[in-house]
């Protein structure tokens, strides 16, 4: 269900692309929670929730966006790029819905294979 994880080109199964999907949410969970911690402690400001609130929803759009992008690179999908976009607009949780649905498609053929065969 977890391998491969760092490899954005490989297909997955419905089983590995669930497991994708929770892998790297609970990653982006932390890396915003210790984000949001830190500026927390050097902003001292008296709304550190609502900065938190901010700092998680940005690093989870930009971790989204980032993702969904380096997939569709790495399988040479890139014409796809509207499911990138989804991402924005259904946020952290359900951006990362949109990346785990493209780790199920196959990559695309390139040229220069097509031509070596």
């Amino acid at each position: 269900m977890f391998k491969k994880l760092t490899d954005f080109g490989y297909q997955r199964t419905t089983k590995e692309a669930i497991g994708f999907y929770l892998a790297y949410l609970l990653m982006v969970m932390v890396v915003a929670g210790v984000l949001a911690a830190i500026l927390g402690v050097i902003v001292q400001s008296n709304d550190t929730f609502n900065l938190g609130v901010k700092i998680g929803t940005t690093v989870a759009i930009i971790a989204s966006l980032g993702i969904s992008f380096w997939i569709l690179k790495e399988k040479k999908l890139l014409s796809n790029f509207g499911l990138i976009l989804l991402a924005v607009f259904i946020g952290g949780i359900g951006g990362l819905i949109p990346a785990a649905y493209l780790t199920t498609r196959p990559a695309a053929n390139s040229d220069s294979e097509n031509a070596a065969h």
